[in-house]
């Protein structure tokens, strides 16, 4: 069953998103490229400071908690007391339509907000706030793209730990359609991406119910 990266770069190697400058191909035809910080109203990252500890409250995630999907897995998180959470700035606080990005260690997982749900999050985790320049979506894939995680796998820095600074970060660049472009070009991978998600969960079902079975 092809991942969704798998998908995208299966459409490079077609040439419906090709761009013959680079060694993977990328997702979009003729444009131009712009730093993620010209198409982010803002790109930060989680508290560097330890949170407060609560046995209820709001969620805390880590790098662990992305998974295959790229999505986040809330089971068995920790919690931190609501007025952490609230204390937080905006920037921090992840909203729909937003892009979590793994920076430390495990980088270069993408991770699309598409739920409202309150969390909080370690500082090994970037959070990226794009601007109506860009279809959220699209900035997605975009970072989904194994081109983009061959750019950021150059751009890490150190050994034991290989960190993506957030100056790096705001540097790398993506190729930018026009919106229009950008909406058509979502319209088709999402769907591509539901069916996937769909036939996990029918896998998943069929593995659990096979357990039971044994």
């Amino acid at each position: 069953m092809l991942l969704m990266y798998q998908v995208i770069e299966l459409l490079n190697s077609f040439s419906l998103f090709n761009d013959t400058e680079t060694r993977y191909g990328v997702l979009y035809m003729e444009n131009k490229k712009v730093k993620l910080s010209e198409c982010c109203k803002s790109i930060s990252d989680g508290d560097h400071l330890p949170p407060p500890k609560s046995q209820s409250g709001v969620p805390f995630i880590t790098i662990s908690n992305i998974d295959g999907d790229n999505q986040i897995n809330f089971n068995g998180t920790m919690f931190v007391p609501d007025s952490y959470y609230d204390s937080l700035s905006e920037e921090k606080k992840a909203r729909i339509g937003d892009i979590l990005y793994s920076v430390v260690g495990s980088f270069g997982k993408p991770v699309f907000i598409d739920f409202d749900k309150r969390f909080v999050f370690q500082r090994h985790i970037a959070i990226l706030k794009p601007n109506d320049k860009v279809n959220s979506r699209y900035l997605y894939y975009a970072m989904l793209n194994p081109n983009f995680y061959y750019i950021a796998d150059k751009m890490a820095i150190g050994a034991a730990q290989r960190t993506i600074t957030l100056n790096s970060l705001r540097n790398m660049t993506v190729n930018l359609h026009d919106i229009a472009t950008q909406n058509a070009i979502v319209d088709v991978l999402s769907s591509i991406d539901k069916k996937i998600q769909c036939n996990n969960k029918i896998n998943d079902n069929l593995s659990y119910q096979s357990d039971i079975v044994a």
